[in-house]
């Protein structure tokens, strides 16, 4: 079983501190220094954070439940769910470096049977506090639920039996033990992190006009529906309506949608005519009475994969209009039994979004990598719009696109000819058929690496736009058509930086990065001046074949390997079938001198 990765702990800390910290109990001991009070808190917030997902209950009341300190006799949250009439009984360990060990089972376990059999000697004010609850608690449940959560690699075996044998054991006449352990591992703790960022699930009751039906071999539904319908389910749940679309609302501007608002101004009882329908998934249909209205319809788990610009604008519409009358207003709708993240569901979102133009890198929002990528920025704060959205003309630094995301990530590769892609097909970059896109957003691409990743993007972008605007000449295009070379050398020298699992900051990154880019812009110029005698900058750095010797000069002048044996052997190596100098590559950039003290 796999430890809590250092760039989920780290989300994991961010979310404890925020929301469990503040609601706990205080800290009995308040001499220990700050830091390790701080370090402690965590902890304790830990065993609040399990007992939240747990029983599916608010951050205030889960901290509340928390008993950690000293003399707690290795119990570190109790809580009572009377709507199951369970008491829960946590221990939590948040160290991803350590298994839960035999001696911490023992101490929960010692635990336990005082508490089970309402002695309370020996246990520290905050139990005693609770003492008259937890009494109450012990009589009234009828299960008893012990709870190990950890972060680490798992549960030694020896942890596991002593906690079996206390179960199994009859001598503490206890018999509403819970027949196992509850194992809360990091494997659960990830999911409920991701899972909080999730977009809730849609649930609606819709009436067809003049509907059909096929049973097999999908069950599907199709008729006509009131648009206002549809108006009130985009206001209850706005994007989450639109959950497994590829693109959300695109905004006002774009010709289809205001035409669709001229629609509903205008002559509402034509809109059906004039528009191609809505499409939607729903985990399930529950067909109901036949109403003289039309045939209602109970639906689970909806989300419209075709059609979001329709209901959104029409939205808008009446947002803007609300004394219009668009009752007269209908669309054809199908609704199709389906998961929207089985293939099955996936395959019909992109087949019926092929009927409209759209971007090649639409079809990403497909991906299941990236919903997680969302998800785990949103526990960074920052919001990463991996579908197509209205244009926001604010600058936010907390918004990253799935394009520059790309772009960012590409010049993290070891493979040089991605400096190449960028300034030559960047657009191809987004096929989710084709291999540099998988080799970008992988499974193991977190979102520590992605933001730290663009934020570095986003300084060269910036600092380039510079040196433009003051060279001249052939440098000056060399600059402008150089700059994904320069920031395929220099990420590099981030790797580290970019790899951790703490956000760059921005601010370090222009001090830091200063005289090195400046050198290295110098080391661009450097090797490319020879060669532009022949041809300009655009060609040199669009062409494989004549911008990989150029990386290659820069990289070994840059990071100081002139001097270097290994290279002389590593150029000089041909192997049949490669498509640039790989181990060269490779070699080269686990010489790069690293840049730190960006965080």
């Amino acid at each position: 079983m796999p430890a809590l990765s250092p760039h989920h702990m780290s989300m994991l800390e961010k979310v404890l501190a925020a929301d469990f910290v503040p609601h706990l109990p205080p800290l009995l001991d308040a001499s220990k220094p700050a830091d390790q009070q701080a370090r402690k808190n965590l902890s304790r917030a830990f065993a609040g954070f399990a007992i939240s997902k747990l029983c599916e209950i608010p951050p205030k009341e889960a901290a509340a439940s928390v008993v950690d300190d000293f003399d707690d006799y290795g119990i570190d949250a109790v809580y009572y769910h009377a709507a199951s009439e369970t008491l829960f009984v946590v221990q939590a360990k948040l160290k991803a470096s350590e298994t839960f060990s035999q001696e911490e089972a023992l101490a929960f376990c010692q635990g336990v049977r005082k508490l089970v059999s309402q002695d309370f000697s020996g246990f520290n004010a905050n139990v005693l506090k609770r003492q008259t609850e937890l009494e109450d608690a012990v009589t009234s449940c009828s299960q008893i639920e012990l709870v190990i959560a950890h972060t680490g690699s798992g549960i030694s075996l020896h942890a596991k039996t002593a906690v079996a044998d206390l179960i199994a054991d009859d001598t503490h006449g206890e018999e509403r033990f819970k027949g196992s352990v509850t194992d809360y591992d990091a494997i659960r703790v990830v999911a409920d992190l991701q899972a909080a960022q999730a977009y809730p699930r849609v649930d609606a009751t819709l009436v067809l006009q003049a509907w059909s039906s096929e049973a097999a071999p999908r069950q599907t539904y199709f008729g006509l529906v009131r648009v206002s319908d549809l108006v009130k389910l985009h206001a209850t749940y706005d994007k989450a309506l639109y959950a497994k679309n590829i693109r959300t609302f695109l905004g006002q501007a774009t010709e289809v949608n205001a035409a669709i608002r001229g629609t509903l101004a205008s002559q509402p009882e034509k809109f059906i005519y004039l528009n191609n329908g809505v499409t939607a998934l729903c985990e399930r249909i529950d067909p109901k009475e036949n109403r003289k209205a039309g045939k209602r319809l109970k639906l689970t788990g909806v989300s419209v994969i075709n059609g979001a610009q329709t209901i959104a604008s029409s939205a808008q519409f009446v947002q803007s209009n609300a004394k219009q009358d668009i009752s007269s207003a209908r669309v054809l709708i199908t609704l199709i039994k389906a998961d929207g993240d089985s293939e099955f569901g996936k395959a019909v979102t992109r087949a019926r979004n092929h009927q409209n133009p759209v971007q090649l890198a639409n079809f990403a929002a497909l991906d299941d990598e990236q919903e997680r990528l969302r998800r785990d920025l949103a526990l960074l704060g920052i919001h990463y719009a991996y579908k197509a959205e209205g244009p926001d003309c604010t600058h936010d630094p907390n918004r990253i696109r799935i394009d520059e995301a790309a772009h960012a990530l590409a010049l993290m590769q070891p493979d040089p000819r991605f400096a190449v892609w960028l300034k030559k097909e960047p657009a191809q970059l987004l096929d989710t058929e084709r291999d540099p896109y998988k080799a970008m957003f992988t499974s193991k691409l977190t979102a520590f690496q992605l933001a730290n990743a663009v934020r570095v993007f986003r300084y060269l972008q910036r600092r380039m736009v510079t040196e433009v605007a003051t060279a001249t000449g052939v440098e000056k295009l060399t600059y402008k058509h150089g700059v994904f070379g320069l920031g395929f050398i220099l990420t590099k020298r981030l790797a580290k930086a970019i790899d951790g699992a703490v956000l760059i900051d921005s601010a370090k990154v222009l001090s830091a990065l200063s005289l090195e880019f400046d050198a290295l812009r110098q080391a661009l110029w450097t090797a490319v001046q020879p060669r532009a005698v022949a041809k300009g900058p655009l060609a040199l750095f669009r062409n494989q074949a004549e911008a990989i010797p150029i990386l290659r000069d820069t990289m070994i002048a840059h990071y100081g390997l002139a001097a270097d044996s290994a290279i002389a052997p590593l150029r000089a190596k041909v192997t049949p079938g490669e498509l640039y100098p790989q181990a060269l590559f490779a070699y080269l950039a686990s010489k790069a001198p690293q840049i730190g003290n960006l965080t």
